[in-house]
């Protein structure tokens, strides 16, 4: 990586160019990290959030830092407020490395960094930082994946849960609701770089400690086509891999303008993707009651001063 890695900028696959020094790539961040929220935060997978009453009842919730920009831009983003429109608050490194500290003497079971990518090299500062201050929980990358293989191997060694989504395996679709063609084949690889560096996930004691989970959107009509998703990750990860696949799906943002999504996912369509993960013969999964949707999102708007 060049000396400043934010000026040209080229940490992601759209490989903007802009000098984010003096101003925003297309990711619509500029050099400064920007957060929009951080809390402990009990919507994530059970064994992020904390375990069920039938375990230990140990539900403390995941330390999510929700950042803030981001460059895969979808029309139905449920963050938009925070994705596209900016909102959040500047802060430094450091600041980022208390904000760490601070999650896990709150009781996280892990730190949780939602859509980070756009940040990656000051992250990875932070992350340095907070384990040399005494950080001891997991450290989770939550990510779309649309990332570059360069980019994730300078985290190799800092980040021990993978938690990507596969958005789409369909490059028209990709193209049509992320302005991401190239989607497809960037994920599958740098999902690949993902599990060569934490491998399959470990779970102890009810939480995940290391490992990769990919979580698979399931769009109205199937349209990103998640049975491929399932295909491919069955083919070149196994089936041990595990898998979140997620029907919370809503519309939102601009999901009006586009007829075909503009409607919340069937049951049935969640239905067909669940037994076909079956077919081939997932071990490792979590499923969702369809609907499940908008009461997990944050409120990125509360008063946090």
């Amino acid at each position: 990586m060049n000396a400043n890695p934010l000026a040209p900028c080229l940490l992601c696959p759209r490989a903007c160019g802009v000098d984010r020094t003096q101003k925003p790539g297309l990711c619509g961040m500029g050099a400064n990290l920007r957060v929009a929220l951080a809390q402990l935060h009990v919507g994530e997978e059970p064994c992020l959030s904390g375990t069920t009453p039938l375990e230990t009842g140990d539900v403390r919730g995941s330390g999510t830092i929700f950042f803030s920009g981001c460059n895969l831009r979808c029309v139905y983003c449920q963050n938009h407020d925070i994705s596209m429109g900016g909102l959040g608050h500047d802060l430094s490194e450091d600041d980022l490395t208390a904000m760490m500290l601070e999650l896990e003497l709150a009781g996280a079971h892990n730190v949780n960094l939602v859509t980070p990518t756009h940040f990656t090299p000051l992250v990875r500062q932070a992350l340095i930082q907070a384990r040399a201050n005494g950080l001891t929980i997991p450290v989770v990358w939550n990510s779309s994946a649309y990332e570059t293989v360069e980019t994730l191997r300078t985290l190799d060694g800092l980040v021990d849960i993978y938690l990507p989504d596969l958005r789409y395996m369909d490059a028209k679709a990709a193209a049509r609701y992320s302005g991401a063609p190239d989607y497809p084949e960037v994920a599958c690889a740098a999902i690949q770089e993902m599990h060569r560096q934490v491998g399959r996930l470990v779970v102890e004691k009810g939480l995940a400690r290391r490992g990769l989970i990919i979580r698979l959107l399931v769009l109205p009509g199937n349209l990103g086509r998640t049975d491929l998703a399932l295909d491919w990750i069955a083919a070149n990860l196994g089936t041990g891999t595990a898998i979140s696949l997620m029907g919370q799906y809503y519309p939102a943002h601009r999901a009006h303008e586009f007829p075909e999504i503009d409607r919340c996912l069937k049951p049935i369509e969640y239905a067909s993707l669940r037994r076909h993960m079956e077919k081939l013969g997932f071990e490792n999964g979590f499923v969702q009651r369809v609907g499940s949707s908008a009461a997990f999102t944050p409120d990125f708007r509360q008063d946090r001063d």
